[in-house]
């Protein structure tokens, strides 16, 4: 009878055998690159600059640690399998064994490098077909390293790690790595390992100047730019490749909200006039249901967003329960909503008693430019804290689709509350104001004659009561002369 334990040890001590002499792998490296490499933690990430050796540094720490590990597996992925081949296999891979003669088998279809101890290294792309990416999520792996994290957008890269590949590494005890660059969306796993700091990983950054193969060369290139393009060190795709800052490009986002312009902390107090509200609603189920609160004045240019918030998974009756509490906290002139699952609508007006009306959804993209004209001259503005966050950040991550040939928001990114608030702000008349004069600063010419007339009012009706009393006249009635100070409609004092 075989014993296959023993076959199998026999087998090992063979390929062992016929390897070359274990090398230094590590010693080119760089201290930063090092410190990532030797990094023995089970999640970690590498956030650098273009041409910082990142995906270099991936590539030395799986060769060297296949010698502690005949016949385990390893895999590298990127957004393209051709990004992938052109990036790892040739230029780190076959360059690596190319300066140590380490004997690596490259097998160019299947894209799977295996050293002379068995050890296999995998490499794949997210474009790969149905069947090949099956296999590879279906391994198990001693590590699973995911370059140029930022570009995963289409896919949810958290559920990737975390549900897939966290039990892929479980039996080597091994680890998950990403690596990448500030990416154009401010949103995904990477941007909250490197940005927010999230729990439990190890976080190394470097730049491209920290490489001594590449320090002079990207000096002189940075330098180069500047003398051909004067002010470039300001441009976004600068800061985010050379300077390692994660900056959206403002012509990419489609709404032109900005902090600070378009935010507002109380409302205004108007003595004339009255306030209006419109509640605006985004349906989902998977996606979120979001509720976006705005409020408009007779006597005011301007939009103000009350509140914004969301929540997945919500059912009908959950959806109308949350909606007429809604409607109990304030008096709604309009209550616009999404109309594509009609039959949910419908249920909520005749069940529930709903007073939905359908948003008008045609010309999306134009009602935004003119909603965006409405951000800059700063007049939509949003309740300041916490109200508004939900909303807040989606104006800040959610960008036009350049892949597409119309106008089209990024599928990537959430416009739930986005939605919701352009529905309500459809139905909202603050561009009919009427709007009041406005009252004079303080201190000025203007200010001082409104004062001064007010006091000479003042002083002709306290002489006329005076006068009538002498002449022992009962009732009094003010002059039809009087003079009566103009009404802002706000509430305005000297003091």
């Amino acid at each position: 009878m075989i014993d296959w334990a023993s076959e199998g040890m026999a087998l090992e001590r063979a390929a062992s055998a016929r390897a070359p002499a274990r090398p230094d792998l590590l010693a080119g490296s760089f201290p930063a690159q090092r410190a990532y490499i030797l990094d023995p933690a089970p999640f970690k990430a590498s956030f650098c600059t273009r041409r910082a050796a990142k995906s270099y540094a991936v590539g030395l720490e799986f060769l060297s640690d296949t010698w502690d590990h005949p016949r385990a597996h390893y895999l590298f992925l990127m957004t393209v399998r051709a990004q992938a081949k052109r990036d790892f296999w040739s230029d780190v891979l076959k360059a690596i064994d190319r300066q140590y003669g380490l004997g690596i088998r490259f097998n160019e279809t299947e894209l799977v490098a295996t050293m002379p101890n068995g050890a296999q290294i995998y490499v794949g792309g997210a474009d790969s077909s149905q069947e090949e990416w099956r296999k590879l999520l279906a391994g198990k792996w001693r590590k699973v390293h995911v370059d140029e994290a930022q570009a995963f957008i289409h896919m949810d890269l958290s559920r990737l790690v975390y549900e897939t590949f966290k039990p892929a590494v479980a039996d080597y005890r091994g680890s998950i790595g990403l690596s990448g660059t500030p990416g154009v969306l401010a949103r995904g796993l990477f941007f909250d390992v490197t940005q927010l700091r999230e729990k439990g990983w190890s976080v190394h950054s470097w730049l491209t100047s920290d490489n001594p193969y590449m320090a002079d060369k990207i000096a002189a290139e940075i330098a180069e730019l500047k003398a051909l393009k004067p002010g470039v060190e300001l441009t976004p795709w600068f800061r985010r490749n050379y300077l390692r800052e994660w900056v959206i490009e403002e012509s990419k986002l489609v709404y032109r909200y900005l902090i600070g312009r378009n935010d507002f902390d109380e409302l205004p107090k108007y003595t004339t006039g009255d306030w209006h509200y419109v509640n605006g609603a985004d349906l989902g189920h998977t996606d979120a249901t979001a509720w976006v609160d705005c409020a408009y004045h007779d006597n005011d240019p301007c939009l103000y967003i009350l509140s914004a918030e969301k929540e997945t998974g919500l059912d009908v009756t959950a959806v109308a329960r949350r909606t007429k509490a809604k409607m109990h906290s304030r008096d709604y002139d309009a209550m616009v909503i999404d109309n594509a699952n009609k039959q949910a609508v419908e249920e909520m007006v005749k069940r529930h008693e709903i007073p939905w009306r359908a948003a008008d959804k045609t010309g999306k993209s134009d009602f935004i430019e003119i909603m965006n004209g409405e951000f800059i001259t700063g007049r939509i503005k949003l309740q300041s804290g916490s109200a508004c966050d939900a909303l807040r950040r989606e104006y800040s991550d959610l960008i036009w689709d350049d892949t597409k040939d119309k106008r089209q928001e990024h599928s990537a990114c959430e416009n739930h509350c986005t939605d919701a608030a352009l529905y309500a702000w459809r139905y909202c008349w603050q561009y009919l104001n009427k709007e009041l004069p406005t009252p004079p600063q303080r201190g000025s010419m203007a200010w001082q004659q409104v004062q001064d007339e007010e006091m000479r009012a003042e002083r002709l009706v306290a002489l006329d009561k005076r006068q009538r009393s002498e002449r022992g006249e009962d009732a009094w009635e003010p002059p039809q002369d009087s003079w009566t100070p103009p009404d802002f409609g706000v509430s305005f004092d000297d003091g």
